[in-house]
């Protein structure tokens, strides 16, 4: 089967490229940077002349369009995200509106199938219970509400009898990240390990998955069941703090865990999204993610999710936590993330 993927230059991207090309898939790359995209290959170990890549801006309707002439299928997971409240309006506008054009390009040239790469941030953040069925909302702020709008898109298509699969991740680390500077999951992760002393919200439960079983997920969707279908891949519920916790058991590292209140990190994220207004500096928070940590705290955190036909379609997830955590700290270190002192007892 011949596979374009979008945002194939990214973390979650170049993993399923290097799925899609071990599963026998001939695969396009459709991505906004090539030289990015041939050095994601690389770093999957598979030779970047052999993978085509097409130029395509998600804002660029034409350009998108084009990238599925030929192909058999499409897996959708680019998609534009930042911390940067400057960057709201672009998300609000790009992520819904490439997802429609692309919707509408796979409906007329009646492709096989299309896995639409949605979140677990769609069903909002005070619910303690999420199923497939559970309506989404409400929105935290530009990112999660672009999402949601272009879920909605994806379950039109859907319910139009079109062969969409819908797949939601939870927070996704794992090794083999190939931007510089990381991305946002496992740049919060590293922000965590780089410290001794960490403020974590108290009470906050999120899913984290390991990057390489939403891929296998991902690609696998494109064969594998029936479509329509949605697909829940939140992976491992856990607090932030007991992610803190078994990383320093592992490591060896002693780090000491303070409690960060709801009203502190409202108020947090509002003063981070000020200044990064200001100064156009990178923030290691913005509200939205301050509003969505603080509902899933006041909720109580999210204690179940309906993950069960990930589970019997893929055996999701696959990989324990712990494994995960533990190779994502090696490869940390060895992409020079990490000293030798951060990475503890997993520097090697």
């Amino acid at each position: 089967m011949k596979v374009a993927i979008t945002g194939a230059s990214g973390f979650l991207g170049s993993h399923c490229l290097a799925v899609a090309v071990a599963s026998g898939h001939e695969v396009r790359a459709v991505v906004r940077n090539p030289a990015k995209a041939r050095s994601a290959a690389s770093l999957h170990g598979l030779d970047p002349d052999k993978v085509e890549v097409v130029v395509a801006d998600l804002a660029d309707h034409e350009a998108l369009r084009a990238s599925v002439d030929g192909v058999d299928a499409l897996l959708h997971v680019g998609a534009v995200f930042s911390l940067d409240p400057r960057q709201g309006r672009q998300m609000r506008s790009v992520n819904p509106t490439s997802t429609s054009v692309l919707l509408e390009a796979a409906a007329d040239r009646d492709l096989r199938r299309v896995v639409h790469v949605s979140s677990m941030g769609v069903y909002g953040a005070g619910r303690t219970s999420v199923g497939p069925d559970t309506p989404t909302g409400p929105e935290c702020g530009p990112y999660t509400g672009s999402k949601i709008e272009a879920d909605a898109l994806a379950v039109s298509h859907q319910r139009a009898g079109r062969p969409v699969v819908i797949v939601c991740p939870g927070g996704i680390i794992g090794p083999l990240d190939p931007s510089p500077e990381l991305s946002d999951s496992m740049a919060a992760a590293l922000d965590g390990l780089r410290r001794s002393r960490v403020p974590m919200p108290v009470g906050a439960c999120f899913g984290m998955v390991d990057v390489r079983d939403v891929a296998a997920a991902c690609v696998g969707s494109l064969t594998s069941g029936v479509a329509p279908a949605r697909h829940l891949l939140a992976g491992h519920l856990v607090g932030p703090a007991d992610m803190l916790r078994m990383a320093s058991e592992l490591t060896g590292r002693p780090v000491r865990i303070t409690g960060f209140p709801a009203p502190l990190l409202s108020l947090t994220g509002v003063l981070c999204d000020l200044v990064g207004r200001a100064t156009a500096n990178k923030m290691p928070l913005s509200r939205e993610v301050a509003r969505m940590t603080t509902a899933n705290m006041r909720a109580g955190g999210l204690q179940e999710v309906d993950q069960r036909s990930a589970h019997q379609a893929f055996g999701f997830p696959a990989t324990p936590l712990e494994t995960t955590l533990a190779e994502t700290i090696s490869w940390l270190h060895v992409a020079g993330h990490l000293t030798d002192e951060q990475a503890g007892r997993l520097a090697h």
